[in-house]
């Protein structure tokens, strides 16, 4: 769960007819996927019965040893179960551990949503035996269950359908993206009230993101690493805080890592999510596929699962690639990166902008000048030069308007001019 940070420098300008002007600055198996997962490397756990039962997920394979692996099995049983959600394992030296593999198997399986979030679980210790008995609590069960699953797929089939065809990795992972941004919304309410350590709805799971349009973190990136197993890019999720509010709260966040073309990266479509007015839609992929190195900027990545203690306040993770490329960072394929004001391209940029129709030119500041210096440059100069040399190379048709604004993000040295057309 986290508060959403802006990091927006959002200064709105209008074009005059002088350069001054510029002013400002099965169904089951089918909600069950494993999106996460490598085929190449399954894993199987015998319970009681003798059925031995393969598992081929992160979150399986981080499990420390075979009283974990059961614990997993019979998790996942007990859930998937019709008449039954109670189960006895070995005990496992405390409840927090039954959470704790619990959220690995949640790893692996994003469309389970029907496990109670405030206490997902009732135990009882049998200490002459070595032994718990755990039961589950739904939120669904029975015929509301069957229901609720297939309501969250008929709104996947509807995601599904309007996906690109034939689209690269890359491309269904940015119709994942925007998808959700454009059908799920920041529940803010939720918020207030997990700060009692409450859950409102279905607000941390695909069901909220997905079909009722509301969700915190945890939901989105559920859902996301759903929606991408299901168009077959290999997702998975990262636990940690999200850090450098104003407040110096530092609180509880999950997000994405996606593996495109064999490289990974990281990815948080909460934070991308920005529902300010000022907000322009260059701007909701400020957190699409980035490096690690550029995530840690202000998200914290939690231990592993490995380094679990039960005296740490720590979410785990089953695993987290390391994430160096920038290839399909959004803004490495789709702005211009510029050393100098002066540069032809820039005109170009804009000029084809303009023909396309397009909303706004990105531009990345190459170099290390001070941000804030080149985009008061070009908010007092270069902005309506640019402007007025692409409005005669397109010989003012389509004719680019006094009203354009410009939009700054100082952390990833963006600039996106906003384009008004006469």
């Amino acid at each position: 769960m986290t508060n959403k940070k802006r990091f927006c420098i959002f200064t709105p300008v209008l074009l005059a007819a002088a350069a001054a002007a510029l002013s400002g600055c099965s169904l089951l198996e089918n909600i069950g996927v494993i999106a996460g997962a490598d085929p190449k490397n399954n894993t199987g756990v015998v319970l009681d019965d003798g059925i031995e039962l393969n598992y081929n997920g992160y979150g399986f394979r981080a499990l420390q040893n075979n009283e974990e692996r059961r614990l997993y099995a019979r998790i996942d049983r007990a859930l998937n179960s019709e008449n039954s959600t109670e189960f006895k394992t070995e005990a496992l030296g405390d409840a927090e551990k039954i959470r704790d593999v619990l959220d690995m198997y949640k790893d692996d399986f994003p469309g389970v949503f029907w496990v109670d979030e405030t206490e997902p679980f009732t135990y009882i210790e049998h200490k002459n035996e070595g032994t718990v008995t755990v039961l589950f609590n739904r939120k669904y069960d029975g015929g509301e269950l069957a229901d609720a699953k297939q309501r969250l797929e008929e709104r996947i089939q509807e995601f599904v359908d309007g996906a690109p065809q034939n689209g690269s990795e890359y491309e269904r992972e940015l119709y994942v993206h925007d998808w959700l941004v454009d059908n799920c919304e920041y529940d803010t309410e939720a918020v207030e009230i997990h700060k009692s350590d409450s859950v409102r709805a279905n607000e941390q799971n695909v069901y909220g993101a997905i079909v009722e349009g509301k969700a915190v973190c945890e939901g989105y990136a559920r859902a996301f690493q759903l929606l991408c197993g299901r168009l077959g890019v290999h997702c998975g999720v990262i636990q940690g805080r999200a850090e450098g509010f104003a407040d110096g709260e530092n609180t509880n966040h999950i997000w994405n890592c996606v593996r495109l073309d064999g490289d990974w990266y990281q990815v948080d479509v909460t934070w991308d999510d920005l529902d300010s007015d000022d907000v322009v839609g260059s701007e909701q992929y400020i957190y699409f596929n980035l490096t690690t190195e550029v995530m840690c900027e202000d998200h914290k990545i939690a231990p592993g699962f490995s380094e679990y203690s039960s005296d740490s306040d720590w979410w785990y993770n089953a695993f987290v690639p390391e994430c160096t490329s920038t290839e399909y960072n959004y803004y490495e394929l789709n702005a211009l990166t510029i050393e100098s004001l002066d540069a032809p391209e820039i005109v170009s940029c804009i000029a084809d902008a303009a023909q396309r129709n397009d909303s706004y030119c990105i531009f990345v500041l190459g170099g290390n000048d001070d941000y804030k210096d080149v985009y008061d440059m070009i908010v007092e100069e270069y902005a309506y030069r640019w402007i007025t040399s692409a409005n005669e190379a397109n010989g003012y048709s389509p004719e680019i308007g006094r009203e354009c604004k410009l939009s700054g993000i100082k952390e990833r040295r963006l600039i996106t001019l906003v384009l008004d057309y006469e």
